[in-house]
């Protein structure tokens, strides 16, 4: 119990600074509430079997913060390939299940509760391990563009959708070697 407080407390206090440095003019101005399973962007977004639910969008706090919860994450289904991304950040909370995460070649396993940093520049992929659905709490920082990325790589599982590694370059961000098994 005490590591979830701490996790807990660590990831509120990270959004929280995130947002004190957001530009007031810019930034949402009054508080709001996402419902459970629902969603702040523009359009669903599904990356392959997997959704992918904004409840903070780069446009409430400048493009300086998002956070999404992927829910329905399985063994086997919806892994990304091993990749960079050259102008964000990335942090993970497994809230439900577990995870591998291969970080610079260091596979490291993540449970329920465990959290996940990984700074721009270096290269990762992961994969859920469990038999039952999990779901992931992923902050992005800084998130200009952020929710457009996700969407564009949902369309890019699709048939005749565009090329996934063009997608990543226009987000710098690059493919490196295939999805973790």
């Amino acid at each position: 119990m005490k590591r979830r407080k701490f996790l807990t407390n660590t990831l509120v206090a990270s959004v929280a600074v995130q947002m004190a440095t957001a530009k007031a003019e810019n930034s949402t101005k009054k508080g709001f509430k996402v419902a459970a399973l629902t969603h702040r962007q523009k359009e669903a977004i599904i990356y392959g079997d997997i959704p992918v639910d904004f409840k903070l969008l780069g446009a409430d706090t400048d493009e300086r913060l998002s956070v999404f919860i992927s829910t329905n994450n399985r063994k086997g289904h919806g892994t990304p390939p091993l990749h960079v991304h050259h102008t964000f950040d990335e942090f993970f909370c497994i809230l439900s299940g577990s995870f591998v995460f291969l970080i610079d070649g260091e596979r490291i396993p993540a449970n329920t509760g465990d959290s996940i940093f990984i700074p721009r520049g270096v290269k990762h992929t992961f994969a859920c391990t469990s038999e039952q659905p999990s779901t992931l709490l992923v902050g992005i920082t800084p998130s200009k563009g952020i929710e457009d990325y996700f969407a564009e790589m949902g369309r890019a599982l699709t048939p005749n959708g565009p090329d996934m590694a063009a997608v990543y370059k226009k987000y710098n961000s690059e493919i490196l070697g295939p999805p973790m098994e």
